[in-house]
């Protein structure tokens, strides 16, 4: 029973830092998923030099957020997964319109149910190419990822592999708080999972994935909040097999 109620399944919460924040549905379980998007710029990147970026996010997970009382807002005794993944991210700008990203990660994942301390590694590279349209911006995004999970209280390794491309056509808001240019941007993406993501996996009804699509909206370029800086904020559905999704997006959405 306890390996039935824990996380997404081994694999999935120790890889929660890159199905991203949302609430998800499947076959009786509902996880909501958070992500604290911490970034320290090393090295700004430019049209012509490169840039350096240091990602150190926090991922908290929420099972079976339906049972919760309904009174009660879920608070930190609630989280029954973390994730700390922090990596490296290189920028080199193949053209002014055009940057290529390699990037590596490294860290840990914890499952509060049932005591299981997992350590994570993950590489890729994304791309991002920006096409002007008149007064649109049409940006097209690609990222392979390769990501590793080795338990320390088990001999049980698996990995995760993804293909992702997606399409964002941003516009210009006459909406300007505080004489800032406001962006509307409609997005799509694609997601491909090679080897098939699984969801519940260590229970009597797994779920395989491999193909995935979300579609949402985002407002980019809004005033400074907090500790973000020009933050862009907005909301998604993904669907696949048997798996609902409704994303909040803190960022670009790839």
């Amino acid at each position: 029973m306890a390996e039935e109620q824990g996380s997404f399944g081994l694999t999935n919460f120790a890889f929660a830092h890159y199905l991203g924040t949302g609430f998800y549905s499947t076959s009786g379980q509902d996880v909501f998923v958070v992500q604290i998007p911490t970034t320290h710029t090393i090295k700004q990147k430019t049209n012509t030099e490169a840039g350096w970026v240091l990602n150190l996010p926090l991922t908290l997970g929420v099972i079976n957020i339906a049972g919760l009382e309904v009174d009660n807002i879920p608070d930190l005794n609630d989280v029954t997964t973390l994730t700390f993944l922090p990596g490296i991210e290189y920028q080199y700008p193949v053209t002014p319109n055009w940057t290529v990203s390699p990037f590596i990660d490294y860290g840990f994942a914890r499952d509060f149910n049932n005591s299981t301390n997992v350590l994570v590694t993950g590489a890729g590279i994304k791309s991002k190419y920006n096409i002007p349209v008149n007064k649109a911006l049409l940006t097209l995004g690609n990222r392979f990822l390769y990501a590793r999970e080795k338990s320390k209280n088990t001999n049980e390794n698996s990995d995760y592999s993804l293909i992702e491309t997606g399409l964002n056509y941003r516009v210009a808001s006459e909406f300007t708080p505080d004489q800032r240019q406001l962006y509307s941007n409609l997005y799509y993406i694609n997601f491909y999972y090679p080897n098939n993501l699984v969801l519940l996996e260590r229970t009597n009804n797994p779920i395989r994935i491999g193909v995935e699509h979300e579609v949402g909206i985002t407002f980019s370029n809004m005033p400074n909040f907090l500790f973000f800086k020009k933050p862009e904020l907005g909301v998604g559905v993904r669907f696949g097999n048997d798996v609902d999704v409704f994303r909040i997006i803190f960022g670009a959405p790839f």
